[in-house]
């Protein structure tokens, strides 16, 4: 078995330690604990037990504190959950009063859309942040987020089968098997 090569000195424990205590990110404590406790010299399975991270992200966090120190295993929006905002404040009302001003069919051309136009779909949303204010998000639930900033609620669509056939067609079949 290879011997372990990453260990930790008291002084960086130390900062993990104040820093664990000042995360308010779960997520956060997690690889910090993680990292830390295999630069203590626990053993893989042991942290795997405590923390619940698989060994490939131990590796990964690893890295990262190799690479770029606490900073690596800090939370992506740390600070303020504002920071992951695209829209200001100000667009994100103006946003809300376009949604509730205009259908997508007013606004969305209709080779570009995917829906009739009547309602507001989450492609319909995507299109328009981007062109009303050149923002596209990554996730779609960004967007569902978005709905529901702006005072829409979500909607599931009708049970509705596109290819069932018509009434008559319908009729026509049935009138068919009582003649057998």
């Amino acid at each position: 078995m290879a011997k372990r090569t990453f260990q930790l000195s008291d002084r960086e424990i130390g900062a993990f330690r104040r820093r664990e205590s000042s995360s308010r990110d779960s997520a956060e404590v997690k690889r910090l604990q993680a990292v830390r406790l295999y630069g203590s010299g626990r053993a893989v399975s042991d942290i795997q037990d405590v923390t619940g991270c698989s060994a490939s992200s131990l590796r990964r966090w690893t890295g990262r504190y190799r690479a770029e120190g606490l900073a690596g295993l800090s939370a992506p929006h740390a600070g303020s959950a504002y920071n992951a905002r695209k829209l200001s404040a100000e667009q994100q009302l103006d946003l809300q009063q376009r949604l509730h001003s205009y259908r997508p069919d007013q606004v969305i051309a209709a080779s570009l859309r995917i829906s009739q136009g009547q309602f507001w779909t989450v492609s319909d949303l995507d299109q328009v942040v981007e062109q009303w204010y050149g923002v596209v998000y990554a996730d779609k639930g960004s967007y569902r987020n978005l709905f529901h900033a702006c005072g829409f609620s979500y909607q599931q669509a009708a049970g509705a089968y596109q290819s069932r056939p018509s009434e008559a067609d319908i009729a026509d079949f049935e009138a068919e098997l009582e003649k057998k």
